[in-house]
């Protein structure tokens, strides 16, 4: 486990006080993680490496598929045309 001092002043500093004085959160280091995992998961998603290694194979699946087949491929422009998306 860390710990680490943080200094906040200003409008930072209010409204860590505003949440835990709203009775969001019961500490100021409550707010602190929560913000930690909140900035977590807009950068990474939550999407695990076990998630993204499906993903890239079930994608090697369907490709195999659709070149097996004699399905017609459209090109992004003639889809674009075909659904009038500028």
């Amino acid at each position: 486990m860390s710990e680490f001092i943080v200094r906040l002043k200003g409008k930072q500093d209010e409204i860590i006080d505003n949440l835990v004085n709203e009775g969001y959160f019961n500490t100021k280091s409550e707010v602190i993680r929560a913000g930690i995992l909140e900035l977590y998961n807009k950068y990474f998603d939550n999407v695990t490496k076990e998630e993204v290694e499906l993903v890239h194979k079930a994608t090697k699946v369907e490709m195999k598929k659709l070149k097996d087949s004699k399905t017609k491929l459209s090109s992004l422009d003639d889809l674009k045309k075909k659904y009038e998306i500028n």
